[in-house]
């Protein structure tokens, strides 16, 4: 059994502290890999404060992890975004490379914003308040994709008709990659078959 840890009680007007503390302890807990043990209890407990104090700030549960969730969208976001006055179509593949890195290095994080250790439909089902929220998650991670793939098709770079489809199925295909990689790890991977997938799901020229 764990000892809670203790903190000082916040002054009054130091709120938004302990709302940061405690999608902080949630994210902890994501990272220490058993996504199980991510509860209110054990927010509270990893915190400092009681269970009833997180009701003051998030009405449940779900709320705490969509604020963790955004935040590792926003990062991956960050994470993909290249300066604009580079190649398009070098830029998908930048981009692409990024996406597969972040999935790499942040894999509760990732397992997270993708479904398995949270599931945002569900999520929407038991509090309609966050839909949304939820509608948009992750949406500024695709369109990184979509604009660039955009631009690739305006410089004649990729011949691909619908643009939004064709970024569907390429992020579609990474993360596929990104997560065969861990299922399978003895399979024999060819190097950078990555990109070739790009070149493919992009069509690009």
């Amino acid at each position: 059994m764990t000892t809670p840890r203790t903190r000082a009680r916040n002054k009054r007007g130091e709120g938004a502290q302990l709302r940061e503390e405690i999608v902080s302890a949630a994210g902890k807990l994501l990272d220490g890999g058993d996504p199980q043990s991510v509860t209110l209890r054990a927010v509270a407990r990893e915190a400092g404060i009681s269970a009833p104090s997180i009701y003051a700030h998030f009405p449940d549960l779900d709320s705490i992890l969509l604020v963790v969730s955004q935040r590792a969208f926003a990062a991956l976001e960050q994470e993909l975004t290249r300066p604009d006055d580079a190649d398009p179509a070098a830029r998908l593949r930048a981009i692409s490379a990024a996406y597969l890195t972040f999935a790499e290095r942040q894999p509760h994080r990732y397992a997270l914003m993708f479904g398995a250790v949270w599931d945002a439909s569900q999520a929407r089902d038991r509090a309609p308040a966050l839909a949304d929220d939820l509608a948009v998650l992750g949406m500024g991670a695709f369109d990184v994709f979509h604009r660039t793939l955009t631009e690739c098709v305006a410089k004649g770079l990729s011949t691909s008709a619908d643009p939004f489809a064709d970024a569907t199925a390429l992020w579609v295909g990474l993360h596929g990659y990104a997560q065969l990689q861990v299922a399978t790890p003895l399979f024999p991977w060819p190097p950078h078959l990555w990109d070739s997938l790009v070149d493919r799901l992009a069509l690009l020229a």
